[in-house]
């Protein structure tokens, strides 16, 4: 059997332009009056009822998954504003990728973009509360499917010279008290808005359950020293060094630390 290599390009080149128009469709609708001859009619509906069915079917779809990306927030803003804000965001930013799990990777730089007081000299603090908890759900999205690098092997070892943080690990630094208002929401205490306080936390996973804590400014600036420079031993004398801690004093607060994470699992 042969293949006619001309005709194969042919009805490929339809089929891409099919499917580009298709996706348009569904993502950004416009009319242009080639429905009637991409999509048949039938007896029971016409072609443009046909195509809207698709287009509401995929719209709430959108909005299904932008609300389980988001739940927190959604609970936050209240659900009917978190949909505005949805419809608005999936119109200007539609996905383009194959899988939904991004679809929310652009959301707070959107908040931040159409903040109602974007224009005023006076910021209102909510709006940096509702950015600061999209970056943050998103993070939490994100960090369930993060593939962990294929030469990761775990020690077995607590020395310090052997322990580097866990591969699939988020330091956090908030204005508000966020993972404390997620924690609050996942457990239905029904949290209110927070007032402003700066807040730290480090998010882990370990096999595929994620690990939430919160830290204290020294704890946070430690780790992140860990993180970065992926030594135990270089952070210590980094700290020691910057906030001008004797070596003494500072092992006394790492012997505690140290013991409290290696137990929740910071560490590998």
């Amino acid at each position: 059997m042969y293949i006619d290599q001309e005709k194969h390009r042919e009805a490929t080149s339809q089929l891409r332009n099919v499917q580009s128009w298709m996706q348009q469709q569904l993502l950004q609708p416009y009319e242009d009056g080639s429905v009637e001859t991409r999509i048949h009619s039938t007896r029971k509906l016409t072609a443009s009822q046909h195509l809207a069915i698709y287009q509401r079917s995929y719209i709430a779809r959108l909005r299904d998954c932008m609300e389980k990306q988001f739940p927190a927030l959604a609970y936050a803003l209240g659900y009917n504003l978190f949909q505005n804000f949805a419809d608005i965001f999936l119109s200007e930013y539609p996905s383009g990728s194959y899988t939904l799990a991004d679809l929310g990777r652009h959301f707070a730089a959107f908040l931040q973009q159409t903040r109602p007081d974007q224009d005023s000299n006076q910021k209102e603090s909510w709006p940096d509360f509702m950015i600061e908890l999209a970056q943050f759900e998103y993070q939490i999205n994100s960090a369930f499917d993060e593939r962990i690098p294929k030469n990761h092997t775990p020690s077995s070892s607590y020395n310090d010279r052997d322990l580097v943080l866990t591969p699939v690990c988020y330091l956090f630094r908030n204005r508000f008290p966020i993972s404390t208002y997620y924690k609050a929401y996942i457990q239905d205490q029904k949290p209110e808005l927070p007032f402003e306080e700066d807040s730290y936390a480090i998010l882990i996973r370990k096999g595929y359950k994620l690990g939430l804590f919160e830290l204290n400014p020294a704890q946070f600036i430690f780790l992140t020293y860990v993180k970065n420079l992926r030594s135990v031993a270089k952070a210590k004398r980094k700290f020691v060094e910057e906030y001008s801690f004797s070596k003494t004093e500072f092992e006394s607060f790492w012997k505690v630390w140290k013991e409290k994470w290696v137990a929740e699992g910071f560490f590998d």
